[in-house]
């Protein structure tokens, strides 16, 4: 198996942070802080080379089933009444009347929570969305992990339970996750992820089926929906959809 660079990089400075800390946390909090870290640092390594794979994938949430496609450098989000298209030099949030293009950097790595959230669901996530929930658990000292193996949709996933997620220096915030569920198949698609913050809103999505061929017609504006220019798609985000 190739590890990512800096998933590696990631974990030895979480462990050598967790070490120079054992004065006051104590040799056997030390290790087990070590371990999580160690653990979800191989999650996420896992979760990382989802980036460049080509495929297709259908999710099931609460509420909804959500369409995720990718063929980098490109990706989408498809809901039951708009899409989300992410490419090197634009984002496109669409409804079934109109769609807003913003253009950013090729350095942004994808789409926001919030966007997201605007398309799929408040339950839905992506792979790199769930990737930065896990390395963000990975460095909180106390956190405690377990693994699985499971079947999702055909697929062999290894999964963690994470439980105990609470910032040592600024406590519990409502937004914060509490605990959580992931599992990753072996080539690094996101097969499930729930879980709960402090204040106690969840969010669960559980792939259903998987192909590794695209619709190219994913990554443009649905058909007949009339494409406006705007400088900041964010600002646009609460009326999208509407």
């Amino acid at each position: 198996m190739t590890t990512n660079p800096r998933t590696t990089a990631r974990v030895a400075t979480v462990a050598a942070a967790v070490v120079l800390g054992g004065l006051t946390l104590g040799c056997g909090l030390v290790q087990n802080a070590v371990d999580t870290a160690q653990t979800l640092g191989e999650f996420s390594d896992r979760l990382g080379r989802s980036a460049e794979l080509t495929y297709t994938a259908e999710y099931r949430t609460d509420d909804a089933t959500v369409t995720f496609v990718q063929r980098p450098p490109n990706s989408a989000v498809l809901g039951a009444d708009g899409r989300l298209i992410f490419s090197p030099t634009a984002m496109i949030m669409c409804d079934k009347r109109e769609c807003q293009r913003a253009p950013h950097a090729g350095a942004v790595a994808g789409p926001d929570a919030d966007l997201v959230a605007a398309v799929g669901g408040a339950g839905f996530l992506t792979p790199e969305l769930a990737l930065g929930l896990v390395a963000a658990a990975a460095i909180v000292p106390g956190t405690d992990v377990s693994t699985s193996e499971r079947e999702i949709a055909g697929q062999d996933s290894l999964c963690a339970d994470v439980d105990g997620i609470e910032d040592p220096q600024t406590g519990a915030q409502p937004g914060d996750m509490k605990s959580f569920s992931v599992c990753v198949t072996d080539s690094g698609l996101l097969a499930s992820f729930s879980g709960e913050t402090h204040g106690g809103e969840r969010t669960a999505i559980e792939l259903v089926s998987y192909s590794d061929k695209v619709d190219p017609a994913a990554f443009a504006p649905l058909k007949g929906a009339k494409v406006v220019d705007v400088t900041d798609l964010a600002a646009q985000a609460l009326t999208a959809g509407g």
